[in-house]
């Protein structure tokens, strides 16, 4: 090819390459490299040029020219789907190219030889069109015959189509029956007329055919009118005295059916026997004739469509204005459940309900003015039916109205609506087959599945998807299930076009004729790839912990079981240790989950150096792990390990540029020595880890059996705390909060007490932290909410408006529905935003989950509930908590405040604490104010509020207003200057008072 030509083929619009006689690429201009994605620089020189096109090797029409390929071999790769174009070699066909973008493309292609002087072929030239939207057009368009065909052909009422050249193209099972013409000697005929006349003569599809004129419509068939529902489409009714059965009535319409340009290409007619309502209506005219017949009572009676006659009753300008019955028939009755004694006599508008006369009324009204007959439908919403209506004048003054029941055609028309969109739009592949196997009808989800395209399966059997990984056994049974049951189930693999091998779900129903014989197979395939890999995926990490990749329960449990089975058979101890992190959600809320993640991640690292071969650590979830180990001779051994799992948690831990330390709490029991079983092992394991963490954390506990007994007594005793709850046996008393500089009550917190019938009061040491993780601890705290609120009320009314402190546990915090339900007390109290309500929480309990904490205060702060950090000095405090938490309060712990006059590190610390709060812009309060030098240490620091039996102790709320009315501070503190530090701690000690009560009692 000379530089010009190739210059003029890279610049053509049309795709073009171009080979030699050795099928190498010699010219692969722009417009093919835009088509394939495949650079001109990449293929040049090749004969590669396949694999822009196809998946798999095979010669290109360019190769088959080159070659002088014989038609036989053309055929074999293109089938029909190809020709030779003129004289000079050239061929041209259409096919799917599988490896072009977008999951492939439809090509028109035509190759012309390159001849040289002498004639021989020395290469060839082929285009490229992309006909991807016409393939696609052409393919839709058969679908829409298809369905045509399939809705027409299962359509209850007898239908039938004509082409554009009035043959028939349709013709279905029910004209088969109403007209006793089989559809094999009408289709492609033009004798539909045959069916209705015994001459030639147009049927009304052949006048909408031929758009006839309205005075063709009226020389035919007098009485038509155009529908309602369809534009250009036309209605009539007329008797055919020759059809079967002596001859019938028939209601028909016809539409015109066009193309996508709108251009009439056929026309549609359908049929509806009306013979029953002809037949009531001659029976009426004949019981007008013959009413002392009984020939005429009995086909009145034995009607299957219900017939009523109604009397007109005219209003005062001549026109209808109601309607009483005379006479109905049975099928009335039994269609309406109105019975005859409940309705003659009685007007229409006085039997039917207003929906009803709405309805019909006007229709009725105009029939009986006019003479001019009329029909249509009425739905009743109430009981779901459809009902045609049909009513006519006999008489002046009379009104005859005949309904029939079309609420199973109704549905049936609805069923194939829902059924033709489900099949076209569900992600499920639906296959259609006859009782040959051969496909018949797929759908879209169907085609995207296999990879194959309609045009290739239908006409074809599934086993073109069968992918050899089943072998006859398999298809003999799913066979067999067919034929015995109707129904086969289950998994398969096949083979899509590409070749890939899948999983699929498929069901295969056969569909039944009316002789029980199979008619059709519809099979519903669920391509499964994607949840076979998850399996394969959950599979996979089923055992393992998807963070730490330690052991998880379940394989755990495997490993616990085994391990009690090797114990029992060895004879040698195992030890179940359940460990969990302490300090580790301080981590999280500090540094962020990540770090948290990174913390466990390298926990489990060190557990793995830490321990043998044939020991095994798990991880529970959270910071919660166990821990086997095996073969051991004594408890010695196993305590040797646990100092090394605890030294082994304690070193600190670089994470993310910060050093952090955390500890370990274990609890330890011992296999055979105090359990059989592993869910024994495991709950003990866990008691003994809580008693680890009573003792103070960072160590380990052996269980023994006496702690069962100790839960025996445990639950005992919140069963008969429920108890003393119910029998109003718990108290609230009061301890004041105080200014000591000026005397002022700001405040009291109340404290629950038990009078016990037998024992007396009984202090809240005995009870409360043994309900502390017990879900009556949140009972406990909304009744302490509502008698606190109950007697602020009592105390208003006397003159006292002090607010109340209430301690909240962490595990009533922890209640999802905590805000709600301490709105729902403040509003019954109609206490809502009055600040009258104060909650006292624990510095351990907020850090714990600060996030929570932090969140349920703010929302406890618009309700108008002051919120106070409890025991301050105490956890683990940082400024950042401080800063986070948005409280009004701080309570100086107890224990600084008593040794603080002895103790220079207690005196600093309520100091700072102070400074603190005055920083954050806190109010601070301290309790456990026991001695008069307490107070005047307090109020040299600069703070004067406080709490404590220096002060009054808890009581009783009567008690607490007779307290409150001859309250008056120490005339020492009246004395101390603000913020004066006073001498230093040393000398403290010597200078105290003798307390006036006990340390805290509350």
């Amino acid at each position: 090819m000379s530089v010009p030509e190739g210059m003029l083929v890279e610049r053509l619009p049309i795709a073009m390459f171009v080979i030699d006689r050795a099928h190498r690429v010699v010219q692969w201009n722009a417009a093919c490299e835009a088509m394939t994605g495949v650079l001109a620089s990449d293929i040049l020189d090749t004969s590669d040029h396949w694999k822009a096109f196809y998946p798999q090797e095979r010669p290109l029409m360019a190769d088959l020219v080159v070659a002088s390929a014989t038609d036989d071999q053309i055929s074999g790769l293109y089938g029909d789907a190809w020709s030779r174009c003129g004289d000079d070699g050239s061929i041209q066909a259409n096919a799917f190219c599988a490896a072009l973008p977008g999951g492939g493309r439809w090509l028109a292609a035509i190759a012309t030889p390159l001849r040289a002087f002498d004639g021989s072929v020395i290469g060839a030239v082929q285009t490229c069109l992309d006909i991807t939207e016409r393939k696609k057009s052409d393919m839709d368009r058969l679908a829409g015959q298809r369905l045509l065909t399939e809705i027409i052909e299962g359509n209850p009422v007898p239908t039938f189509v004509i082409d554009a050249e009035h043959r028939v193209t349709h013709w279905n099972r029910a004209c088969e029956i109403i007209m006793g013409i089989p559809a094999d000697t009408m289709i492609g005929t033009r004798d539909q007329w045959r069916a209705f006349y015994p001459k030639v003569r147009p049927v009304m599809a052949d006048l909408i055919l031929d758009q006839a004129r309205l005075s063709e419509y009226e020389r035919y068939y007098g009485a038509y009118k155009p529908s309602s529902f369809v534009e250009g489409a036309y209605e009539a009714e007329g008797f055919f005295p020759h059809f079967p059965g002596g001859g019938r009535w028939l209601f028909f319409t016809a539409a015109p059916l066009r193309g996508l340009d709108g251009e009439i290409i056929g026309a549609i007619e359908t049929l509806q026997d009306t013979t029953e309502r002809k037949r009531a209506e001659e029976a009426y005219a004949e019981s007008q004739r013959l009413v002392a017949e009984e020939k005429y009572r009995t086909l009145f009676n034995e009607m299957i469509n219900a017939l009523v006659l109604l009397e007109t009753v005219f209003g005062d300008h001549g026109q209808a204005s109601d309607f009483r019955y005379l006479i109905i028939n049975p099928a009335f009755e039994e269609m309406t459940g109105l019975e005859s004694d409940t309705v003659l006599g009685r007007t229409f508008k006085e039997v039917n309900s207003p929906g009803i006369v709405h309805k019909v009324f006007d229709r009725l009204a105009c029939v009986a003015d006019t003479g001019i007959p009329d029909s249509f439908e009425v739905d009743v919403p109430v009981s779901g039916r459809h009902f045609d209506v049909r009513a006519f004048r006999p008489v002046e003054g009379q009104l005859a109205v005949t309904f029939q029941d079309v609420s199973g055609r109704k549905q049936a028309e609805v069923r194939l609506q829902l059924l033709a969109s489900v099949f076209e739009h569900t992600q499920e592949g639906i296959v259609i087959t006859d009782p040959n196997s051969t496909i018949l009808e797929v759908n879209d989800s169907f085609v995207r599945i296999t990879g194959y395209s309609r045009a290739e399966l239908i006409g074809k059997t599934p086993r073109i998807l069968q992918s050899g990984q089943h072998g006859p056994e398999f298809y003999n049974a799913m066979w067999m299930a067919l034929l015995e049951e109707g129904l086969w189930r289950g998994e398969i693999w096949n083979r899509r076009k590409s070749g890939d091998v899948y999983p699929e779900h498929l069901t295969i129903s056969a569909v039944l004729d009316g002789h029980g014989q199979p008619s059709h197979y519809v099979g519903v395939v669920v391509d499964i790839t994607a949840i076979k890999r998850h399996e394969a995926e959950l599979d996979r990490i089923a055992h393992y912990d998807s963070l730490t990749g330690l052991p998880n329960r379940v394989l755990l449990n495997d490993r616990l079981q085994q391990a009690v089975a090797k114990a029992r058979r060895d004879r040698t101890l195992l030890a179940v240790c359940f460990l969990d992190v302490d300090g580790f959600k301080p981590v999280n809320d500090t540094l962020g989950h990540g770090a948290g993640d990174m913390l466990l991640i390298e926990l489990a690292d060190r557990f793995r150096g830490a321990l043998r071969g044939n020991d095994t650590v798990a991880r529970l979830g959270g910071d919660e792990f166990i821990i086997l180990l095996a073969d051991l001779e004594d408890q010695t051994a196993c305590t040797h390990t646990l100092q090394r799992l605890l030294a082994t948690v304690s070193r600190p831990f670089e994470i993310d540029g910060h050093s952090v330390s955390v500890t370990a709490s274990i609890g330890v029991t011992l296999f055979p020595l105090r359990a059989n079983d592993t869910d024994t092992l495991v709950r003990q394991a866990d008691q003994a880890m809580y008693k680890s963490k009573q003792m103070g954390k960072n160590t380990y506990f052996f269980y023994d059996d006496n702690q069962d007994t100790v839960i025996i007594e445990q639950q005992k005793m919140i069963k008969r705390l429920e108890q003393a709850l119910s029998d109003n046996e718990l108290v609230l008393h009061y301890q004041p909060k105080v200014n000591m500089r000026t005397g002022r009550i700001v405040g009291t917190e109340a404290l629950i007490r038990w009078h016990h019938p037998e024992r007396g009061l009984v202090p809240p040491g005995e009870f409360l932290p043994i309900i502390e993780d017990n879900e009556m601890i949140v009972a406990l705290g909304e009744w302490v909410i509502a008698e606190a609120l109950r007697q602020f009320d009592t105390w208003e009314q006397q003159g006292f408006r002090l607010p109340i402190s209430v301690n909240i546990s962490v595990r009533h915090l922890q209640t999802a529905s905590f805000v709600e339900r301490l709105e729902a007390q403040l509003r019954q109290a109609g206490r809502l935003k009055q600040d009258v309500l104060e909650i006292e929480i624990t510095e351990t309990a907020a850090i714990n989950d600060l996030r929570h904490v932090t969140k349920l205060i703010e929302s406890c702060r618009a309700l108008g509930v002051h919120s106070a950090l409890d025991d301050f000095g105490t956890g683990y405090s940082s400024l950042t908590y401080l800063k986070l938490l948005p409280v009004h309060t701080l309570k100086i712990d107890k224990s600084f405040i008593l040794d603080m006059a002895r103790d220079a590190e207690d005196h600093a610390i309520v100091s700072g604490v102070i400074g603190l709060a005055k920083a954050f812009d806190l109010t601070v309060i301290a309790e456990g104010v026991e001695t008069t030098q307490h107070g005047v240490l307090l109020l040299g620091l600069g703070c004067e509020l406080g709490q404590g039996y220096g002060i009054a102790p808890p009581m009783s709320a009567d008690r607490f207003v007779e307290w409150a009315r001859h309250w008056r501070p120490d005339p020492l503190w009246a004395r101390v200057p603000f913020g004066e530090r006073g001498p230093k701690p040393p000398h403290f000690g010597d200078a105290a008072s003798p307390s006036r009560g006990p340390g805290d009692r509350k």
